[in-house]
């Protein structure tokens, strides 16, 4: 009869895994703090408090505040472009859906749709709700990669023929303006009324298309 071998613990391993795991479970708190809460309730010491950890900890393996923010900023974006597969999959299934210029008015609509559902994140990526923190360039060329998506739909919708072909990044980044001023708006409560925050968004959008339909 074989004997069973006696497993071999990897020290080194078992630290990394135990690691991983207790970052983990700080930027999930992170994000219920950031989700039920605000930004404002964003501080080392109530992170460390919803992990039953110590602030020395946290700075251990975030560096800090601004290694955590860092965490978010990343993560919002993840968050929206997987939005956009979503959508993107969904449009897969409806010819109606890649005609025209309803893949970018469905791509303006789940920018929107995500800014709604999650104000707090949005803020953390496009706006200053987290005083003082900074994206560092690198995640903020990660970041432009998550909208790659909105670029690739304008050069498909040019290709069709839907609009004259010109530069699909610089048609992305135009309309990218659009939708980020309106929705900074809606967000900061600047629109005393819902369907007149849809509305100006929609008309911003449209007036993007219109003027790359007509080559201004």
């Amino acid at each position: 009869m074989k004997s069973k071998k006696t497993p071999v613990v990897d020290f080194r391993q078992a630290q990394e895994d135990l690691r991983g795991t207790l970052r983990q479970g700080m930027l999930d708190a992170a994000t219920r703090l950031l989700t039920e809460e605000g930004p404002a309730a964003l501080t080392v010491r109530r992170v460390a408090e919803a992990v039953n950890c110590s602030t020395t900890l946290l700075y251990s393996l975030f560096g800090g505040k601004d290694g955590l923010a860092n965490e978010l900023y990343l993560e919002g974006f993840a968050r929206l472009k997987a939005a956009f597969a979503d959508a993107a999959v969904q449009a897969a299934k409806k010819k109606s859906a890649q005609q025209g210029l309803e893949p970018l008015l469905l791509h303006a609509k789940v920018y929107h749709e995500y800014a709604k559902r999650n104000p707090s994140y949005y803020m953390v990526m496009f706006g200053d709700a987290i005083a003082g923190f900074v994206p560092p360039v690198e995640s903020r060329n990660q970041a432009w990669e998550s909208l790659a998506a909105l670029i690739e739909t304008f050069e498909q919708v040019m290709e069709s023929g839907a609009l004259p072909k010109s530069d699909p990044t610089a048609a992305a980044r135009l309309l990218w303006a659009a939708m980020h001023g309106a929705v900074s708006l809606e967000l900061k409560g600047y629109y005393l009324k819902t369907e007149r925050a849809d509305e100006l968004f929609n008309a911003a959008v449209n007036a993007v298309l219109r003027s790359l339909r007509v080559g201004g």
